[in-house]
């Protein structure tokens, strides 16, 4: 039988903050969801995480700045949510000569994540420790 638990949000942040404050920067989601389940298995063996829960939680702490590495995508892309942290993306909107609204780009109000319509999709995250 399966005996893997899923930690609270409280103890991965906890998590978080501890290999963040020692290390100041991990340089991939990979490598801080590792050694956050290495801290979390040393409160419960059993303690699992996921990269990507990992980095949501991360983004919640005042004191981690996430960065993006990105690349540009081939097509131009309309996006609804943003690629970083999820929540809505509003668009940005210009008057051409015309006088008619045109989208430019999108913004995220939550991480500040910008975007032109050429879309720069996320390769890789940095978490720096900023406390």
């Amino acid at each position: 039988m399966d005996d893997r638990k899923i930690p609270s949000k409280e103890i991965v942040a906890d998590a978080i903050k501890k290999v963040l404050s020692s290390r100041k920067i991990v340089e991939s989601q990979e490598e801080l969801a590792s050694l956050v389940e290495k801290e979390l298995k040393k409160i419960n063996k059993d303690y699992v995480v996921r990269p990507t829960r990992v980095k949501r939680v991360a983004l919640e702490i005042k004191e981690v700045e996430v960065k993006a590495k990105t690349r540009k995508s081939v097509e131009l892309q309309k996006i609804d949510k943003c690629p970083i942290c999820g929540s809505e993306v509003k668009e940005m909107k210009v008057k051409n000569l015309l006088g008619k609204e045109i989208v430019v780009g999108y913004k995220c109000s939550k991480c500040g994540y910008e975007s032109d319509l050429e879309a720069f999709l996320p390769m890789k995250y940095i978490f720096v420790w900023k406390g």
